[in-house]
């Protein structure tokens, strides 16, 4: 489709492409350390086929080559004519992205915690807590994709908040925005976890002028009263959502 309406294609890509990296911060020249059989495996190897394809599509080129048709005395030439198909492809690798109308029952890391505080759960973190994750609010990716789209950049960019934190750091910070008497549950960790994830976004500064401005605390209290309302809403109706175990791929939970 886009090729006919002479459109350009987004792929939103994720960080997942880089598996547990070895590389901190990843940047977009990283191919990455993913496990091709793990339960992971399926999202992340997705992500990563996804992104050759686009990129094979884009590369495609058709070739018409020379042809001699001789009919009673008259001799025709056809020449070669090179065709490439012209789409052209914008890719988004988006890091942790969070916000209001999340829908609370995703299993994602964000939405757990806020649901789990706001309703005097114990906070789920699997492991030690020390996996790190950069969270980006969700008016700051869109704003990264929409200047991405404008833009003449047709590699790879990594879009997300260069701020790390810990899952167990996040945790509480969550409980603490909340006013949440909840405590922290540790549960045996996931397989194939990603140990650190920070994004390098100088490619993004520097191609795009884009980088995340809304800070942590204030998109996480944007959220906490998005869900809040959600809540009381639901309450109203006779439906109580219940927080999932961390997200799930091939049966494994996951910080996400």
């Amino acid at each position: 489709m886009a090729k006919r309406v002479g459109a350009r294609l987004l792929l939103a890509s994720t960080s997942e492409v880089y598996g547990d990296p070895e590389v901190h911060p990843q940047n977009e020249d990283y191919w990455g350390h993913v496990n091709p059989i793990g339960p992971r495996a399926c999202y992340d190897e997705g992500k990563r086929v996804a992104e050759t394809m686009c990129y094979a599509y884009m590369k495609q080129i058709f070739i018409f080559y020379l042809v001699h048709i001789t009919w009673h005395a008259f001799t025709c030439c056809v020449l070669s004519i090179t065709v490439m198909e012209g789409v052209e492809v914008r890719v988004a690798r988006i890091f942790n992205t969070f916000g209001s109308r999340m829908h609370m029952n995703d299993g994602r890391v964000v939405s757990n915690f806020i649901l789990q505080a706001l309703q005097g759960e114990p906070l789920t973190v699997y492991g030690s807590g020390s996996q790190t994750r950069a969270f980006q609010y969700v008016s700051d990716l869109v704003n990264g994709l929409v200047s991405l789209m404008n833009s003449n950049v047709s590699s790879p960019v990594n879009l997300g908040n260069p701020e790390e934190h810990t899952i167990l750091e996040f945790a509480q910070l969550i409980k603490s925005l909340v006013g949440s008497r909840s405590h922290i549950q540790f549960l045996p960790e996931a397989q194939d976890d990603p140990q650190r994830r920070r994004p390098d976004i100088r490619k993004a500064k520097m191609l795009l002028g884009w980088e995340p401005v809304v800070p942590l605390e204030e998109g996480l209290n944007k959220t906490i009263q998005y869900f809040s309302k959600e809540l009381e809403h639901q309450a109203n109706n006779q439906y109580i959502p219940k927080p999932k175990a961390a997200r799930i791929k091939k049966g494994r939970p996951r910080h996400n």
